[in-house]
């Protein structure tokens, strides 16, 4: 009725909080799993966010202080082109970069939280005899990225970009596998 509508919405509220109360119960076990709850207050939600997640922004100079080569001069033309198209890019596409070098979107907060550093590879094969028709290949489990010497950085940029949108990634693998029938293959 119109004379207890107050008594109506405060009973609402209460109970639309009590149907979440189990729900924020796990996610603060979970969260308290990584982090002490006492120190909640004091961070902000950013902060407590890059400290569970990472960063959403992903920093190509992280990513540069944390590269290890193989088969490749850090001087040679092909780094150099590799490291301007990187920069180059925008944050979604460096994410779509990240989950085809790691199976992850986010680069964590120092380089210390990092468990294994970026390899960045020289081709091998015929890959290394006529770069510009292959495509990088990437090996998530070793954070690894074999770059073929491409003649021009627009080559490299065309092919990282064909590569990191259309390759397979870690989350399709997931989900073939979990799809129906997979088990009866």
């Amino acid at each position: 009725t119109l004379g207890n509508w107050r008594d109506y919405i405060r009973l609402m509220e209460e109970c639309h909080l009590q149907q979440g109360a189990a729900m924020f119960k796990v996610f603060k076990d979970g969260l308290s799993a990584v982090v002490p709850v006492e120190l909640f207050p004091l961070f902000t939600a950013h902060e407590l966010e890059q400290l569970v997640s990472g960063n959403r922004q992903v920093d190509v100079d992280f990513i540069r202080r944390c590269t290890e080569y193989e088969d490749i001069s850090p001087d040679s033309d092909a780094v150099r082109f590799f490291w301007e198209v990187l920069n180059e890019m925008d944050n979604d596409e460096r994410t779509e970069f990240l989950r085809f070098v790691w199976a992850r979107s986010r680069l964590p907060v120092s380089a210390q939280e990092l468990s294994i550093n970026f390899k960045l590879q020289g081709a091998q094969g015929a890959a290394r005899e006529t770069p510009d028709k292959y495509l990088p290949h990437a090996q998530t489990c070793f954070f690894s990225l074999a770059l073929p010497s491409y003649s021009t950085k627009e080559i490299m940029r065309e092919k990282i970009l064909y590569a990191i949108k259309n390759s397979p990634n870690m989350d399709a693998d997931v989900r073939l596998h979990n799809a129906e029938g997979w088990a009866d293959s």
